[in-house]
């Protein structure tokens, strides 16, 4: 993914990021099962709507197509919470998390980029597979 930007407001990391592939939404579905097995206690919305927590990650498939999914919890790869937000034939997933020195040196363009995309970049591939 190609970070378009970052910007901090009271507390928080709010990133857009533009993917290299376009998506619909079983790529969506599949970001956000991956999430699912990254994060402790997540929760998933579509369209606004939280949905029930999933018995199995795979039941993510099982939602009927709609504009967008956003997905927060705990990241265990990173340690902090994070809010990723996937819009349905879109290239751009949004990601916010805490500003926290201890996983974000800095919120310049490069050091942002260096620190966050190695997880967003991971977390693209793992919608193609």
């Amino acid at each position: 993914m190609l970070l378009i930007g970052v910007k901090e407001n009271e507390g928080w990391l709010y990133s857009r990021w533009q993917l290299t592939w376009g998506i619909g939404w079983g790529n969506v579905c599949k970001g956000g099962r991956v999430l699912l097995n990254d994060f402790d206690n997540p929760e998933v919305y579509v369209d606004g709507e939280k949905l029930e927590p999933f018995a199995d990650p795979e039941d993510i498939f099982k939602e009927p197509e709609r504009g967008n999914m956003m997905v927060r919890g705990l990241s265990k790869t990173l340690g902090i919470p994070v809010m990723v937000t996937f819009t349905n034939q879109v290239k751009l997933v949004s990601v916010t998390m805490p500003a926290s020195k201890e996983v974000v040196e800095s919120t310049d363009y490069e050091t942002f980029n260096k620190e966050i995309a190695p997880y967003v970049d991971s977390l693209e591939i793992m919608m193609f597979q």
